[in-house]
């Protein structure tokens, strides 16, 4: 009896086996075959206090599953310095970029077929009394709650946050707006044994709304005054009290001698100006010093072949004085001799 409940046991444990991994193994076909992507994954308006006005998002299923879940809405933040959004479904507090409430898409719930799309069109009431400038809000598709071995999702874009598929919504209020945005790191070393010039910069935005600064890096010879290199910074969007982060070379490998470092550019509606300027001093010690000991090789090398080349010719020398004095003398014996 105990050998029949045992086979039983066991035999339940290998079927429970092979079921999990019939479903890890389905999950994971799934996961591969459910695709979503979303159009346009950002974009910019200018509005007016007191419009309404509407947009179109458009969320495409690529997959060959049907596909539930949410429409929704929710402001973003860019906390770090490479520019990434941070989506909160809840308002912050004395954040005047906020903008969602302002939002309401045309459904809140829906279903996209396998291998279709649906497209959003979303109602945006901005108040009469809204404060001017930037507003960063986002409409996203978030998959409902699937059951015990539901199939996974495989987001594919850019503006996936958090399993979100997000189309980011940057809004420009009409009205007066603060810039001001500055140069927080400009980071140069201050000697280099061989180029180019690794460059870090670091811009802080304090504006009403987010820059796109054009600015670029300059190596000039302060003997020659003649620019070296010069590097277009990339573009990028900056937002309000966050900063953002590039990195450039400039320059070529062999240089020597004393640079300047110089960053201008600007931003904003009305031209405002980013500037500044550093040096960096450029020698290749090591291969000054092997040239260096190398001529010293050669000097010394040279000298005493010169040196010894010397000593010979003044011992032949002595040998040919010694012998003509022995020819004198042998001269006069013979003369002697003679007489």
């Amino acid at each position: 009896m105990k050998s029949f409940a045992g086979k039983n046991i066991k035999y339940l444990v290998f079927v429970f086996f092979l079921y999990s991994v019939y479903s890890f193994i389905n999950s994971k076909v799934h996961a591969q075959q459910i695709n979503l992507t979303v159009s346009p994954p950002n974009q910019e308006l200018s509005v007016r206090p007191g419009e309404q006005t509407r947009i179109q998002i458009k969320f495409i299923n690529k997959s060959d599953e049907n596909l539930s879940g949410y429409i929704k809405t929710a402001d973003f933040l860019v906390l770090d310095k490479d520019g990434s959004p941070t989506l909160f479904d809840i308002p912050q507090a004395n954040n005047r970029f906020t903008a969602s409430k302002w939002l309401s898409p045309s459904e809140d719930r829906v279903t996209i077929g396998a291998n279709e799309q649906y497209v959003s069109t979303v109602t945006i009431n901005v108040p009469k009394d809204a404060y001017p400038c930037g507003r960063y809000t986002s409409v996203y598709f978030e998959p409902a709650t699937q059951p015990l071995g539901g199939k996974a999702i495989k987001i594919d874009t850019e503006s996936a946050v958090a399993f979100r598929l997000s189309s980011l919504i940057y809004l420009n209020v009409e009205g007066e707006c603060k810039e001001n945005a500055f140069v927080s790191k400009f980071s140069v070393p201050k000697f280099l044994e061989y180029g180019p010039v690794p460059i870090d910069v670091e811009i802080l935005n304090r504006s009403d709304y987010h820059i796109s600064p054009r600015a670029a890096v300059s190596l000039t010879n302060i003997l020659s005054e003649k620019p070296v290199d010069t590097q277009v910074l990339p573009l990028k969007n900056i937002f309000p009290d966050a900063p953002r982060v590039y990195k450039v070379d400039v320059g070529k490998k062999w240089m020597i001698g004393k640079y300047k470092v110089m960053l201008a550019g600007g931003y904003g509606k009305t031209g405002r100006t980013l500037n500044n300027i550093t040096y960096v001093f450029v020698f290749p010690w090591r291969v000054a010093l092997m040239i260096i000991l190398t001529l010293l090789v050669l000097y010394f090398l040279t000298r005493s072949i010169i040196e010894r080349m010397n000593a010979k010719t003044t011992v032949l020398e002595k040998e040919i004085e010694e012998e003509k004095e022995e020819i004198e003398k042998l001269r006069e014996a013979l003369k002697k001799r003679s007489d």
